[in-house]
């Protein structure tokens, strides 16, 4: 009877946590989470906006062509179609078309084509740089949840074996070997561990609704991860110093190539500014024409004046002009000697940048790199406690069997066994963790 009140409390249990229809491993969470998170979708439409950008800018290199048309009713005296002035009411329509290209400014063009090309640049590396903070963040969630579920099984061990060791006091107690204030306690300590184990399940529900947050589901009561086998080769610590992480990061990750970026985009920004100082070239063009309805011409043939018509007028009455034109700037109250200033402190601010990404990048390696090195010690400290806790625990178990020693010491060596077998998973995924983060510093694709 007792077995069946046990496999009760387990399904019991069991039905409270995720009831996986399907399965996902880590590579397809963070497959999904690239393809699909809101944050990242934004800023892919950051750099697809800066592509249309720099796109502009190269198109300054192109002429321009823009179309003008009129129309005028005069009274009184007025400009006739022979180009004099007659006192009469008169219309007159007229069309044309101007075009301007620049053939010097300074190298104006030139340089702000360069700034947005290195503003994509920085664009694409911070687009890089958030999926990979994604997939940091999409493997600690990943982890987090393996964790507690190894923490959940040995939560349920516990109650297995208070709800065994309850079942021997009742066997005991009815025999007349034990008082029946044991058989109370013994409820007393399966009670407390039904009330741990149900801790680890809301822990574990909890971890799994994390991580479908961070994939953006929208139902995640169905959504469970894949176990895989963690292998000891897996949790070699790498002997690679932290230097020479540094050395391959600094020069390959999307941080500090998106900070390099901004610096030379800064440098052609001050450059665009020093070129206000030179005089711009134009080239231009026009062409236009005009249309009267009262206008007279002249047959040569006959000497007979009759209306011109519209076709006749357009061709009659065209113009076409070209020119250069050439602007030298001289005075414009300090403007540009105060831009060229103000891009200079940017380009600083952008070195500063630099070097602070640098700086960081190397804390970040030098804490990762100390975290595995710590983490490598805790592990195998952990392995030693739970093996020094098992002996501890048989020890126990085999002298409050005989008679030797009391429940609460039983209890403890039990609680102590648990408890170092926490730590232990702990202290795995810990580690585990951490060789992840500098494999990711190393360049290498977070899996497992």
């Amino acid at each position: 009877m007792k077995k069946y009140i046990i496999a009760a409390f387990s399904i019991l249990l069991t039905s409270g946590t995720v009831q996986a229809q399907q399965k996902w491993t880590l590579e397809k969470c963070i497959e999904y989470a690239l393809e699909n998170n809101i944050t990242l979708k934004s800023t892919e439409l950051t750099t697809k906006s800066q592509e249309i950008r720099l796109q502009m800018a190269k198109n300054q290199r192109l002429p321009d062509l823009n179309g003008s048309a009129s129309g005028s009713l005069n009274f009184g005296q007025s400009l006739n179609s022979n180009n004099t002035y007659e006192n009469k009411n008169s219309s007159s329509y007229s069309a044309g078309l101007n075009t301007n290209v620049v053939l010097f400014n300074g190298f104006q063009t030139k340089n702000s084509i360069e700034v947005q090309k290195f503003t994509l640049q920085a664009s694409l590396e911070e687009l890089k740089k958030a999926k990979e903070s994604m997939s940091v963040n999409i493997a600690s969630a990943f982890l987090q949840i393996l964790l507690n579920k190894e923490l959940y099984q040995v939560s349920l061990e516990q109650v297995q074996l208070s709800q065994t060791q309850l079942t021997r006091y009742e066997n005991m107690a009815d025999l007349g070997k034990i008082p029946a204030g044991q058989v109370f306690e013994a409820k007393s300590q399966l009670a407390k561990d039904k009330l741990s184990a149900a801790q680890s399940l809301s822990n574990l529900q909890l971890s799994i609704l994390d991580l479908s947050q961070l994939l953006d589901l929208k139902e995640w009561t169905d959504f469970d991860i894949v176990s895989p086998t963690i292998y000891m080769q897996m949790l070699a610590m790498t002997a690679q110093p932290a230097d020479e992480i540094f050395n391959y990061a600094v020069a390959n990750k999307a941080s500090v190539k998106a900070s390099e970026s901004r610096l030379k985009s800064s440098e052609s920004s001050l450059k665009v500014t020093q070129g206000a100082l030179y005089p711009s070239l134009s080239l231009w063009g026009s062409y236009s024409s005009r249309y009267y309805p009262d206008m007279m011409i002249v047959n040569p043939t006959t000497n007979v004046y009759s209306k011109a018509s519209f076709s006749k007028q357009i061709d009659i009455n065209a113009g076409t002009a070209f020119g250069l034109s050439l602007n030298i700037p001289i005075f414009n109250r300090f403007a540009t000697r105060n831009n060229i200033k103000l891009s200079r402190i940017d380009v600083e601010n952008a070195k500063l940048e630099l070097d602070n990404t640098k700086k960081t990048l190397y804390k970040e390696i030098q804490q990762a790199w100390f975290s595995a090195t710590t983490a490598s010690e805790k592990y195998v400290a952990s392995g030693e406690a739970v093996t020094y806790s098992e002996e501890a625990y048989r020890f126990a178990e085999e002298k409050f069997n005989n008679g030797r020693s009391t429940i609460y010491e039983f209890n403890d060596a039990k609680m102590n066994l648990a408890s170092a077998r926490s730590n232990q998973l702990q202290s795995k995924y810990n580690y585990l963790f951490s060789i992840k983060i500098l494999d990711f510093y190393k360049g290498e694709t977070i899996k497992l």
